[in-house]
């Protein structure tokens, strides 16, 4: 396996010289490797983070907890891309704070990985805007995965609430009892009875309160 990879890194870097190293990164690359349910490493050695969606994440160092559905996000991606050419689409945002690359992702066939994974309940819509491209089209597949009870929403709320308190500027929705919650102002703020109806309108679970 490692040889295959290298064999296939070592063609794309050929390539990569013979078509333009801007043209060929913005374009089409060769996962190396994948690190997590939403971020891969190219054969060029740069980290890619899926635009628009936030996979559960995995413990990378020993005696780590893994979230929910979290290996089976990183499995998922192994299988949709690992050693395979893919098509980068960049978005507006060309990089997150740690100085990621951000893009959608798609399969030669078409398919864009960063909707099947929510599709497939295994990660969420979490973009910092709902003019992004491809916002609606990651919205319906979330929906569809809340419908069906796929992947993550099979599971119960962890300590349901009254109700959530969703932030208009961040897109991120929050317990009644988080301090990012009850410091949103009154101009962004929006109430949700449940936190599926909070992510059937696109807001995204709040990292630091897990509603």
């Amino acid at each position: 396996m490692k040889m295959g990879l290298f064999f296939i890194c070592a063609v794309t870097s050929i390539q990569l010289l013979y078509l333009g190293v801007a043209e060929a990164e913005n374009r089409w690359a060769t996962v190396k490797y994948v690190i997590d349910g939403d971020t891969v490493v190219l054969c060029s050695g740069e980290i890619i983070r899926y635009m628009g969606i936030n996979a559960p994440e995995i413990a990378h160092e020993p005696g780590g907890h893994d979230e929910p559905f979290g290996r089976k996000a990183l499995q998922k991606n192994r299988l949709l891309v690992e050693g395979k050419r893919v098509r980068l689409e960049l978005g507006p945002e060309k990089q997150d704070r740690f100085g990621r690359g951000l893009a959608y992702i798609f399969l030669p066939n078409g398919t864009m990985v960063n909707e099947q994974l929510v599709r497939n309940g295994l990660a969420y819509v979490c973009a910092s805007s709902f003019n992004i491209p491809y916002f609606r089209r990651l919205l319906d597949a979330q929906r569809y995965a809340i419908q069906h009870s796929e992947g993550l929403w099979s599971l119960p709320a962890k300590r349901p609430e009254k109700y959530y308190i969703a932030n208009k500027r961040s897109l991120r929705f929050h317990r009644p009892s988080c301090p990012y919650g009850r410091h949103t102002s009154w101009r962004n703020r929006k109430i949700f009875p449940t936190r599926e109806e909070a992510a059937r309108h696109g807001y995204c679970p709040c990292r630091k309160c897990s509603p």
